[in-house]
């Protein structure tokens, strides 16, 4: 249920590697358990150890993955091979789009109810509660957890309990939960016209013929707010309908399909939780 893992797996399976997954029940703090926070101090998912190396942050991650792993084999997610001009197009979409407030949207949203439509898997009533609990005992919780450790990680953990109350206070702002979605519609206009672009070249994903790190981003996006009950306010109806065919188009495709969870692993991913990788 975080977006950055989600952006992590996609591009997992777009370059088609082959990894195991270590789950972490983020719902229920695991992430700040002293086994994971060997991973990762600030106690934040998702992370990836590859051999002996541990990398956490999605960026930090996925250039990893393009640096490492991109061959015949393994399809490159950055388009090296464009031209300048779609390279600068990419990484400019790429990062407005990965930058959204995932987290304050997602959250924001079991606050602010009569904003979103039908919520669906796995943000039914049951888990948004329960999320909502979760995240106004997360200052308390990591302060506590800091308390219990060692004093280099005692100071991240502080750090992050002061930047969860910042979030808590955000959450809780009708008006900010508004102006995040208010950036979100920034960006899906302009991806928008980006996409109405490329009507002449209907095989083109978002800034050329190869599926990139930049639909990466859009296609997790997409997803969030689909599930969030989203959809309605950004792009069906007739709102965007290049984004609305882009999104109908890249849930067809493979890697989608093996990243985006049945209604069977929701049921299970709440006890479970999710995610840590390992190549």
């Amino acid at each position: 249920m975080n977006k950055q893992a989600d952006e992590v797996l996609l591009a997992l399976n777009e370059k088609k590697l082959t990894f195991k997954t270590k789950f972490v029940n983020i719902a229920n703090g695991e992430q700040y358990q002293q086994w994971y926070l060997e991973v990762n101090p600030r106690g934040e998912v998702p992370a990836i150890k590859d051999g002996n190396k541990t990398i956490p942050d999605s960026m930090k991650i996925i250039n990893h993955l393009e640096e490492n792993y991109s061959d015949e084999n393994h399809p490159r997610l950055v388009p090296t091979d464009q031209g300048a001009a779609v390279i600068e197009k990419h990484n400019h979409l790429h990062v407005i789009i990965h930058d959204l407030p995932a987290d304050v949207i997602t959250i924001g949203s079991f606050y602010h109810t009569d904003v979103v439509g039908w919520q669906k898997l796995p943000f039914i009533y049951p888990v948004r509660r329960h999320m909502k609990s979760i995240t106004e005992k997360g200052p308390e919780k990591v302060k506590a957890t800091a308390e219990k450790s060692s004093e280099a990680i005692k100071q991240v953990l502080l750090k992050k309990a002061e930047e969860l109350e910042t979030m808590v206070k955000t959450l809780r702002t009708r008006e900010s939960f508004l102006q995040a979605l208010e950036r979100v519609d920034e960006v899906l206009s302009e991806v928008e016209e980006q996409l109405k672009g490329n009507k002449d070249n209907p095989e083109d994903w978002l800034v050329c013929n190869k599926f990139t790190l930049a639909d990466v981003s859009l296609t997790t996006l997409l997803e969030r707010l689909n599930v969030l009950g989203l959809e309605g306010r950004f792009w069906t109806g007739g709102k965007r309908p290049h984004l609305q065919n882009y999104f109908d188009r890249v849930r067809r495709r493979e890697a989608y399909k093996k990243s985006t969870p049945s209604a069977m692993f929701h049921v299970k991913s709440l006890i479970k939780g999710i995610t840590y990788m390992s190549l």
